[in-house]
């Protein structure tokens, strides 16, 4: 009993043992406990949508060695008298420890937090990946950058002169590259407010093409032409754009005009013709056909329809039969698309009276080159 009453270092030997038993089973507690409640946690998370709550447990799960040991060591500490100097020094050990450690937990929640919601909102768009990956670094930068302040203070340095100095910097920096730092969040507000996809096509001022591939600074689009367009993400935000790509379907509107000479009874059919045409076809609204005026040389009809897909391929296809299928029955009715013609009179004084009409004028009819027919 009188070895542990030996005093060694300022302290007896029991006092030492007693306190490096009590690090050792605190470490060794923690170190057993710790990942037991983690599991257990982490099981409970799995069976509900919340991200935040998987985030905490990726980021204990992080949890290292070096804590449970700096841990033990504190506590145990506790049960000896050690030097101011010393003590000093253990407090800023244990603060460094316990900052790094938290900075990790920071870095392995945040990134555990960013994966989830890749994975829950935008698992099948590759653009986004880019984008996360810039959030995760400049994220993880972030959170280093401040646990290293925290240190530096923590070992009595003056951090504020330092952060001044990083700001006039980071401003300098910012005017220098505000250009690109524009495109850049740009990029991240197209990439998760999506107005337009990788294929969409887009009208865009006078140009039109389809999005080939969405970057951090430049959005890159393939003209119809086949030559590559390429817009800053910037000035393509501040462009009035028209996406036909979410285009749910497309509106036909079109006239034709049949001659006056028709009967007015077929006039009247006719619409009805229309309607029986175009929704024979299986992707097709009708909307309305209607005999809209007399105009200076046909009988003039309007129609308007939809076809509810909206590939263009098919739009055309659509509007192909439908036309020809007009001119059939039209044709099978006797009635005749009118073209532009005029009627010329002449008056002749000298003409016999044979040649003359009823009031001494000849007609004529002639097309719209001028021949007469």
């Amino acid at each position: 009993m009188d070895v542990l009453r030996q005093v060694v270092f300022g302290n007896e030997v029991g006092a030492w043992l007693i306190a490096i038993g009590v690090g050792f089973g605190t470490a060794g507690a923690l170190r057993i406990l710790l990942p037991a409640a983690i599991r257990r946690v982490g099981r409970l998370a799995k069976d509900t949508r919340n991200q935040i709550d998987d985030a905490i447990v990726a980021a204990a799960g992080a949890t290292r060695g070096f804590f449970y040991l700096v841990a033990g060591a504190y506590v145990g500490l506790r049960f000896i008298e050690a030097p101011a100097a010393i003590e000093g020094i253990l407090n800023e050990v244990v603060a460094t420890a316990v900052l790094l450690q938290m900075a990790i937990w920071g870095v392995c929640g945040f990134r555990a937090l960013l994966d989830g919601m890749r994975h829950e909102r935008y698992a099948d768009d590759p653009e986004v990946a880019t984008s996360f990956h810039l959030i995760r670094v400049v994220g993880t930068a972030a959170i280093w950058f401040l646990a290293l302040l925290f240190v530096l203070q923590a070992w009595g340095i003056n951090v504020t002169a330092l952060v001044t100095g990083l700001g006039i910097t980071g401003i300098a920096v910012a005017l220098a590259v505000q250009s690109i730092l524009a495109d850049l969040f740009a990029s991240l507000s197209i990439i998760f407010d999506k107005p337009f996809l990788v294929g969409d096509f887009l009208a865009i001022d006078d140009y039109l093409g389809a999005v080939e591939k969405i970057g951090l600074k430049t959005t890159q689009l393939r003209s119809m032409s086949g030559e590559q367009l390429v817009f800053s993400n910037s000035d393509l935000l501040k462009s009035r754009i028209r996406n036909y790509g979410r285009m749910a379907h497309r509106r036909v509107a079109f006239g034709f005009g049949i001659v006056y000479e028709t009967n007015p009874d077929l006039v009247a059919r006719i619409p009805t013709w229309v309607r029986e045409i175009i929704e024979t076809e299986e992707v097709t609204r009708f909307d309305r056909c209607h005999f809209k005026r007399l105009g200076d040389w046909a009988l003039e009809f309007e129609t308007v329809y939809f076809v509810v897909v909206p590939d263009y391929a098919v739009f055309m296809d659509v509007q192909q039969r439908v036309n020809l299928a007009l001119m059939r029955r039209l044709g099978e009715a006797g009635v005749d698309f009118a073209y532009p013609t005029q009627l010329q009179y002449e008056r002749r004084l000298d003409a016999p009276p044979a040649e003359r009409g009823s009031d001494g004028v000849r007609s004529s009819a002639v097309d719209a080159s001028g021949d007469q027919v």
